[in-house]
């Protein structure tokens, strides 16, 4: 028993040597190419975004893919190359309008499969681009200094262009700028204010900065600030 037990160990020595050396090899290979499945968020690209409409629905910055592929492939180098284009070359009216995530919109590198993405569809509502003049309302932060009042203010411009989708334009009745303090302010002060519409689906057509000149006055005792 103990000369068979030599000879298995001392015979052939190099042959069996290199036969454990390829086994192992393959059975690395093997478990290297083992398919393994991960979940990745990625930012949707839009494409050919119409010039004469406007989204009024929102848009979706990113959607959740499941990819499968061989565990070599599944890592940043391969994962980067994954894209999401949404392609709105097709859009020539207002209107509600659905596009597919398939294998049209989502590009996997060789190699790896799309398995799910969430959501699968995208709806978006576009409506004609509009724009209109705003008025510009003023908002104080606080009163006027104790035995003073606001006599004169003056708003320079007055009223600001905001574009967007008409339904939301049309419903958009001012912009405010942001609050003024008016704390110390007892004669005269003028400042530069920025203004913010409320609304993520506005922008204010070029620029958002107003000028606000105030004239303070004293007042008696009992007379209405």
């Amino acid at each position: 028993m103990i000369a068979r037990a030599k000879r298995f160990f001392t015979v052939n020595i190099g042959a069996k040597v290199l036969s454990v050396a390829i086994a192992s090899l393959l059975w690395m290979a093997i478990v290297g190419e083992q398919e393994l499945a991960t979940a990745i968020d990625i930012p949707v690209e839009y494409r050919n975004f119409p010039k004469a409409f406007e989204v009024s629905s929102g848009t979706v910055n990113r959607v959740n893919l499941l990819v499968r592929g061989p565990a070599g492939k599944m890592n940043d180098t391969f994962l980067k190359d994954v894209t999401v284009v949404v392609d709105l070359e097709g859009v020539k009216r207002p209107g509600d309008w659905t596009f597919n995530l398939d294998s049209r919109a989502i590009r996997v590198p060789a190699g790896l499969e799309l398995e799910r993405v969430i959501p699968s569809q995208l709806r978006m509502k576009f409506e004609e681009r509009f724009a209109r003049d705003i008025p510009v309302q003023i908002r104080y932060a606080g009163n006027p200094m104790p035995g003073y009042r606001i006599a004169k203010q003056e708003l320079s411009p007055e009223n600001l262009r905001v574009v967007g989708p008409r339904s939301r334009v049309e419903r958009l009745q001012s912009i405010d700028t942001d609050p003024i303090d008016l704390n110390g302010v007892i004669t005269e002060s003028e400042t530069r204010v920025s203004t913010f519409v409320d609304d993520p689906q506005l922008r204010i057509d070029g620029n958002s900065v107003v000028r606000v000149r105030l004239v303070m006055e004293r007042i008696g005792p009992g007379l209405e600030q």
